[in-house]
């Protein structure tokens, strides 16, 4: 791969380096943050090589790009200077989501930064168990022990991890949220607890407040509630402590505060909320048998797609911790890892793609070896839907089988070929064979499952962009584009926006309207209505691609003061009547109501040659294409 292209293409295809506000990558994704989702043509984004699935969430525009994310990050951000582009402000407003969606982005924003932490931890359990069956190491030995420990310490001091987390989330001082979470776990303050607790004892405050017994160790969503309290804390105590004051009252105030909170309310109520939350999840587990792993493996794809995944790293914790082992929710996990590896591989076998079939390999090995399914799960199945469903299949039987062998998972490992000793049982030797047959059945089925389906091949991007060219040759040459919009002609390089003004998105004009409607400048299709109603996308029938964008930033209008007559698909003539819009209204709401009209396709032709009018109609010739 050429990260310097992939990059730059990528960039551009972002509206360039002024639309973004901030970049961060995860292990598979770049994370955009955007001034405008608008203006981005997700199609294209799609096409670009070494891009394999894009996804929009939590006001992120996440492109995926597999195990090469890092590389391509950092062109990436020496082309655009990103390199202390988290420290910029984003003004962006936030969308509004659901008390469950919120919950759940919140833990797992807070989870996904500690999981490298969690992983590294749990593969040296599992190397725990691979050497002593192996004869390298002896169970009982004092290296053992120290081993254990140094695979052990992530997960019991695993609130400090999640607290430093929780704190960039909640843009709180991650060291006040370490401390929070090192009292909680302090060996004195645990002793004092359970002790109290094996009398039949309750630990006061003042005689008089009760503190909840509750363990704190391997825990995750009270450290979130408490951090969450620490955030308001904070800003409280710093408007009332004098400046004078701030470098050693504050910080006393808001540990004095903070911690007897959490150890009296916040704490115990998460503990209580997370043992409710795993109730739930295992009622379901014993009420429906093994049937129940073969219907979670089966949708765990889409668990995984709406980022609620790493929500259940908490109650496998919690689970482990308490008995030792998870029987639910990390087989289906592997079944589900299984079965993406295996469509993927499939797909690898059947394409004529030659970049396809190396993209789908490559995501194959990691889904099946490496346990990371995101390049295969955005990548292919998802990209080529067909798959998806064989994967789905196969994964839900796997899931049949292993929950009717009854598997076990000792660790919290990525479940994924070279984890395999994780789910083996000590006291029960056939657990390898059941395990082994569990895995093979699923990439069995899942692969002749996707192989038979079958998919839409993917057509080359080079040989798409002849076909491409070769439709929009037939146009004529000197081929005249009417106005869309009445108003007062404005050169595209004047307008206060350089992903416009630059050309970034294509050559064209921009207009100042004076009416308030957008009619069809040609016959053709309405290629993209943004549900916003601010910007839409047409296409001629002979090819021209153009964009015409209400206003500038009117993105955050969210569609008031437009009114749309077509939507995305509708076939239009000459003259249809597009969208109508309060020119008057939006002023007031302080928008510039320059309306960019862009030929997005305009690398397509020799020339894009704009009137030398000062003022257009509708349906008055506005641009020529050469």
């Amino acid at each position: 791969m050429d990260y310097t292209k992939v990059g730059k293409q990528i960039l551009e295809r972002m509206g360039g380096k002024d639309n973004v506000i901030s970049l961060v990558h995860c292990m598979t994704r770049l994370r955009f943050t955007l001034k405008d989702e608008s203006i981005v043509d997700d199609e294209l984004v799609k096409k670009t090589k070494g891009v394999m699935g894009i996804m929009k969430k939590s006001g992120q525009y996440q492109i995926i790009i597999g195990n090469e994310v890092g590389a391509v990050y950092k062109e990436i951000c020496k082309l655009g200077n990103f390199q202390n582009n988290k420290k910029i402000q984003n003004n962006k407003p936030k969308e509004k989501q659901g008390i469950l969606s919120t919950i759940l982005d919140v833990i797992s924003g807070c989870m996904a930064p500690v999981i490298p932490a969690l992983i590294g931890a749990a593969m040296i359990k599992v190397l725990l168990t691979v050497l002593p069956m192996m004869g390298l190491l002896d169970s009982s030995s004092q290296t053992f022990e120290l081993i254990s420990i140094i695979g052990d310490g992530a997960f019991f001091f695993m609130p400090v991890l999640i607290a430093m987390s929780a704190a960039n989330k909640f843009n709180t001082n991650q060291y006040y949220a370490a401390s929070l979470a090192l009292i909680i776990l302090h060996p004195n303050f645990i002793k004092l607890m359970s002790t109290a607790n094996e009398a039949g004892q309750t630990v006061k405050f003042f005689n008089l407040i009760p503190v909840t017994y509750a363990s704190y160790a391997y825990s995750v969503i009270p450290i979130i509630l408490g951090v969450w309290v620490l955030s308001y804390i904070e800003k409280f105590v710093d408007k009332i402590t004098p400046p004078i004051t701030k470098n050693f009252l504050k910080p006393m105030l808001v540990v004095l505060f903070t911690a007897p909170i959490v150890m009296v309310v916040v704490g115990p109520l998460g503990s209580i909320f997370g043992d409710v939350l795993s109730s739930v999840i295992y009622f379901i587990h014993d009420n429906l048998g093994f049937i129940a792993l073969g219907l979670v493996a089966g949708i765990y794809p889409f668990i995984v797609m709406a980022g609620m995944h790493h929500a259940f790293t908490p109650i496998k914790l919690s689970m482990i911790a308490t008995t030792g082992y998870e029987a639910f929710i990390c087989i289906s996990e592997f079944c589900s890892n299984m079965a993406q590896g295996a469509a993927a591989l499939a797909v690898t076998m059947k394409t004529k793609n030659k970049d396809l079939k190396q993209t789908a390999g490559s995501s194959a090995f990691s889904a099946l070896v490496a346990g990371i399914t995101e390049p295969a799960l955005y990548g292919i199945t998802v990209r080529l839907k067909r798959p998806m469903l064989g994967a789905c299949i196969g994964a839900a039987t796997g899931g049949l089988v292993g929950g009717f062998f009854q598997l076990k998972c000792f660790g919290v490992a990525t479940p994924a070929l070279v984890t395999i000793p994780q789910y083996i049982e000590s006291t029960r030797s056939e657990s390898l064979i059941y395990i082994l047959i569990t895995a093979a059945v699923t990439i069995g089925v899942s692969f002749i499952a996707t192989y038979f389906i079958g998919f839409e091949d993917v057509v080359d991007e080079e040989d798409e962009e002849i076909e491409e060219t070769n439709s929009s040759l037939n146009l004529n040459t000197g081929t005249k584009v009417p106005s869309p919009i009445e108003g007062v002609v404005v050169p595209l390089e004047e307008v206060n926006d350089s992903t416009f003004s630059t050309g970034v998105l294509g050559k064209g004009i921009a207009v100042i309207p004076t009416k308030g409607e957008v009619i069809s400048p040609f016959d053709g299709t309405v290629d993209a209505f943004f549900e916003t109603h601010h910007a839409l996308g047409l296409k001629s029938n002979d090819g021209l691609e153009m964009l015409i964008h209400i206003g500038l930033e009117t993105v955050n209008l969210k569609g008031k003061y437009f009114t749309p007559k077509v939507k995305t698909g509708d076939k239009v003539k000459t003259g249809d009547v597009l969208l109508t819009f309060d020119i008057n209204g939006i002023k007031e709401e302080g928008y510039d109501i320059v309306t960019p009209i862009i030929i997005t396709n305009s690398e397509k032709y020799m020339e894009v040659i704009n009137t030398n009018d000062e003022n257009t109609t509708q349906l008055q010739s506005l641009i020529t294409v050469v």
